[in-house]
């Protein structure tokens, strides 16, 4: 199904393994005609960014599965793991963290990133983990 996305001038989206920047003055609409990943400039994150939270750092890995089409890959396993143990150092994500486990688990990648992307957006500032002893024992 076409896909039918407004760039804003200056705005950048990735699609298909590009970036695509609208250079114009003026908003551009682009009809994305094949079945591949497209993010807005806002839903994009830099690597150098990955490391400003836990709560990042899971985004970011979300946003290689969507980008990267982690469907039915081995890698699958391992991120729903990571973001269990995620969920387990900060309990008070725990509803977030079960909606993401369920989209990736339903193959809607996306969807997971965008409550990933709402986390983000709720942890302006750091959250604090669960003291060491608590994570120890949460993690066993």
């Amino acid at each position: 199904m076409p896909l039918k996305i407004r760039v804003k001038p200056e705005g950048k989206i990735f699609a298909g393994g590009a970036v695509l920047k609208n250079v114009g003055t003026r908003p551009a609409d682009l009809l994305i005609l094949s079945d591949s990943p497209v993010l807005r400039e806002d839903y994009m994150m830099n690597i150098d960014r990955r490391d400003d939270s836990d709560v990042s750092n899971v985004y970011f890995l979300l946003q290689v599965i969507y980008l990267f089409r982690g469907k039915d890959k081995p890698m699958d396993n391992l991120v729903v793991d990571t973001v269990k143990s995620f969920a387990k150092l900060y309990p008070q994500y725990g509803a977030e963290v079960d909606q993401i486990i369920a989209h990736l688990e339903a193959r809607e990648t996306f969807k997971a990133l965008k409550v990933a992307h709402n986390l983000l957006a709720l942890n302006g500032k750091p959250v604090p983990p669960l003291p060491a002893a608590e994570q120890a024992a949460a993690l066993s």
